[in-house]
């Protein structure tokens, strides 16, 4: 072989090799390359009326809980708590109030009282009334607003509002998830499931000492898994460790905790193919972390919003497992309303609400105090018993611990499946010790070549 051809073979590894994985914005971006990554998540888009499981209508229905919030009392002009409620706010604030009750009277009830909680909404709903004023005036005008303005000027006033006891991170890196183990790697699918980061445009999660009980003690869950998965693998540390699929986050916590989100969000465009990309990375996000849920036993929702120039959209993921396998479908299901016949509030199979009225903007609201409540609620409940039921099934035998996240490069399994030990049950873990040790190869030394340059070496990630 010549010197040139020596030169050539060099050049065109290294360009393969430099070749970077498409990232999570590229891949929402591009249809086929979503549907590649989808397919190796076991993605699937469903009706939420007719597939949502029969026990997670609880969480459904505590989040979408958006009827009957607010007293009635308000809007009776002859009512003490009118009286009452008109010295402290302005008159625009009450036609806001009004303007709600006219097009969605069922947000208010006779049945809530003016207590505490009450007093509470009602000084959110002063900060809601802000970002509804604010997002009347853009709509009107003719100035041309970006995402970011939309985001600062509108949607997080309506955010900080309504987030008191779940902890909210803007733009938070997270870890997505490896491939299913039973699908096979193509090598035209790499660049697209090389993808390890996301950075959704917002998220809530369990504040981590609502989780300290499962990590405390010496015999608590955590450290329980913890020498689970050190056991059967035989090495210390690792992106296969305990450590790193307890977390959610693309950065290891400086504390051994459980860091776990039962919501994302991201701010888009208003063009219909942006709406689809929004929803694309955001359904990314949500497999992430119902990945991780799957691998910790717990059996709860995660939601999403799509937010595009003062319109928002809502939908519900799971995951659930048939047929006795061990790998889980993701699910997705766009939120359609409440059942009213508002066919101008639906855009396909979602429902969408605009914060340029004032109903629809409290509605938001609510959904969003909603799943700040139910994020330190129901859903911590369930991580809570479903990490506890993992660690004594563990200890049993009866499971063992699947690692989730994305680890290692993809491009040497070309043409096989993405495995792990921990990605057996605890009979074949069993059936398999009596199988014979696996035979060492021997490596062969790679002879450098003397006319590669330095700039012409693989770049490693």
């Amino acid at each position: 072989m010549s010197l040139h051809s020596h030169t050539s073979l060099a050049s065109r590894k290294g360009k393969t090799r430099r070749d970077r994985c498409l990232s999570p914005s590229q891949i929402a971006q591009n249809l086929a390359e979503y549907e590649i990554w989808s397919a190796y998540q076991n993605c699937e888009e469903v009706d939420m009326a007719s597939d949502l499981p029969t026990d997670l209508h609880s969480h459904t229905n505590n989040v979408f809980r958006l009827a009957g919030q607010l007293p009635l009392a308000w809007m009776m002009e002859k009512s003490k708590i009118h009286r009452r409620v008109a010295r402290v706010v302005t008159d625009d604030f009450l036609d806001f109030l009004r303007a709600a009750h006219a097009s969605a009277p069922t947000l208010y009830s006779a049945e809530v009282s003016y207590d505490d909680e009450a007093k509470s909404i009602l000084r959110d709903l002063n900060t809601v009334f802000v970002a509804w004023d604010r997002a009347k005036k853009m709509r009107k005008s003719t100035q041309k607003f970006s995402e970011a303005d939309y985001a600062a000027k509108v949607y997080g006033l309506v955010r900080t509002a309504a987030v008191e006891f779940s902890v909210e991170r803007v733009q938070h890196a997270i870890s997505l998830p490896q491939p299913v183990p039973t699908h096979t790697i193509r090598a035209d699918a790499v660049r697209t499931l090389n993808a390890k980061v996301a950075r959704p445009d917002g998220a809530l999660f369990i504040p981590t000492h609502y989780l300290a009980e499962l990590c405390k003690s010496e015999q608590s869950p955590y450290k329980v898994l913890c020498r689970s998965v050190r056991r059967r693998s035989g090495t210390v540390g690792g992106e296969s460790s305990f450590r790193y699929q307890s977390t959610v986050c693309a950065r290891l916590p400086q504390t051994r905790v459980f860091e776990i989100a039962s919501t994302f969000w991201e701010d888009k465009k208003p063009s219909q193919d942006d709406l689809h990309v929004a929803y694309r990375q955001n359904r990314m996000a949500t497999t992430a972390a119902l990945r991780q849920l799957h691998a910790l036993n717990v059996r709860a929702p995660v939601f999403g919003m799509v937010w595009a120039e003062g319109k928002v959209r809502a939908h519900v993921d799971w995951w659930e497992v048939k047929n006795g396998e061990i790998v889980s479908m993701i699910y997705s299901a766009a939120y359609g309303g409440s059942g009213t016949k508002d066919e101008r509030r639906r855009s396909a199979a979602c429902y969408e609400w605009d914060l340029a009225e004032p109903a629809d903007i409290i509605q938001v609201y609510l959904l969003m105090r909603n799943l700040d409540r139910w994020t330190t609620g129901p859903f911590c409940e369930a991580v809570i018993a479903g990490v506890k039921d993992l660690a004594r099934r563990v200890q049993a035998g009866q499971l063992t611990v699947m690692p989730w996240r994305r680890s290692g490069d993809l491009v040497r399994l070309v043409g096989r499946k993405v495995g792990h030990p921990e990605f057996t049950s605890a009979a074949s873990l069993s059936a398999s010790s009596a199988a014979a040790a696996p035979v060492k190869r021997k490596v062969k030394k790679r002879k450098p070549c003397p006319s590669a340059s330095r700039s012409q070496r693989p770049i490693t990630e």
